[in-house]
């Protein structure tokens, strides 16, 4: 029987499972095809900064953001007869000679580009409280968890003390940092880029509007000889109507310069791009359309506060209070620029009042501020 089953069916061949690689515990499977899986379908969609840097609606997002965050100055809370820290107002005078504004705007365009911020304490107090700190680029230091499953920072060759890094992500998770803003959005960042491409193609005559067309058979030399001649009368003629020869004909290419640079596609993408950043599209000048239409300025610019810039700023200042200062005290941001006085500006406007009587502003910053670090 087993020779008949061989002249019929062939010869049984046994699959052989891999062994593990010499000295570890994988097999081929498991160390070469998930590297190429990544190099091959994930690389090319990963949104990090580098991307972000290269499309225009984000790094306006990621500017917006920012410039909002910065400009809200700071205000520190403590104990009457303490001095306030020398960092809530100049945490680097080397980094940055202008202020917290300038190192608030790194750590927010880290935060949205990257999705973590590290600052480092440079200089301490007597009491061993912080006394200036810088921030670290995300581009040099990536946090990681060490064999004892605590966070690892490596700048160059060298660890940093971890108890001297505050670190702020945008995603707080079990992960060991967060993620870019644009990470879940970077296909369509792609396609921004792509349709931009196209769109410059268009605009530099890439695409003509019709060619000439002959009743007769030309040679190569012949056919470059009438373009050329079409080009230089159409550079004389001054907008005059051309005239052609017998044997010729003006054929229209029927191609719509709108649809050839996508623009509706471009403006697609844009949108849901701002939304990665909570950005309203029509601080990018995009016209809003359909139901959330605000009419009034200051009741978008309270949606935004609402939205994003309020969790932001929160997430900021709840991270300098915990790990910068001792108990009983702590720091929040003045918003009453874009709250109370846009507020009290337009308290008749139905449309404003709903979003501005939620607002958090509305009490006194002592009310909303942030408990002391331990």
């Amino acid at each position: 029987m087993g020779l008949l089953r061989n002249i019929l069916f062939g010869p049984i061949i046994k699959r052989e499972e891999p062994e593990p690689l010499e000295g570890t515990r994988m097999d081929l499977f498991n160390s070469i095809i998930p590297a190429w899986e990544a190099d091959t379908f994930g690389q090319q969609w990963m949104g990090d900064q580098r991307l972000a840097e290269k499309v225009w609606v984000t790094a306006t997002c990621q500017d917006l953001n920012a410039s909002q965050i910065s400009a809200m100055p700071i205000k520190w809370f403590g104990p009457p007869g303490t001095d306030e820290p020398a960092w809530v107002s100049s945490p680097d005078p080397l980094q940055f000679p202008n202020g917290i504004g300038d190192a608030l705007y790194a750590i927010c365009d880290q935060i949205d580009g990257w999705g973590y911020s590290l600052q480092y304490v440079t200089d301490f107090y007597a009491s061993g409280y912080a006394r200036r700190f810088t921030v670290i680029p995300s581009s040099a230091c990536t946090p990681r968890f060490d064999e004892s499953g605590r966070r690892e920072y490596k700048l160059g060759e060298r660890i940093l003390d971890p108890s001297r890094v505050v670190q702020i992500d945008r995603n707080p998770t079990t992960a060991a940092h967060g993620t870019s803003a644009i990470r879940a959005y970077a296909q369509r960042a792609y396609s921004l880029l792509a349709a931009g491409n196209k769109s410059l193609s268009v605009s530099t005559d890439a695409f003509p509007p019709g060619y000439l067309k002959s009743e007769n058979r030309l040679t190569s030399d012949q056919a470059d000889a009438a373009q050329e001649s079409w080009m230089a009368k159409t550079s004389t003629r001054s907008g005059g109507v051309p005239v052609l020869g017998q044997g010729w004909d003006f054929k229209n290419s029927g191609i719509n310069p709108s649809d050839m640079a996508l623009l509706e596609t471009q403006e697609w993408d844009a949108r849901v791009l701002a939304t990665a950043y909570g950005v309203p599209s029509v601080i990018l000048n995009m016209a809003l359309q359909g139901g959330l239409t605000y009419q009034n300025p200051v009741a978008l610019m309270q949606m935004w506060w609402l939205t994003r810039l309020r969790t932001r700023s929160k997430r900021i200042m709840d991270a300098l209070t915990a790990q910068l200062l001792p108990r009983g005290q702590w720091v929040s941001q003045d918003a009453t620029d874009i709250t109370i006085e846009g507020s009290q500006e337009a308290e008749d406007d139905p449309q404003l009042s709903q979003v501005a009587k939620a607002s958090p502003a509305q009490q006194q910053p002592q009310l909303t501020a942030i408990g002391g670090g331990a």
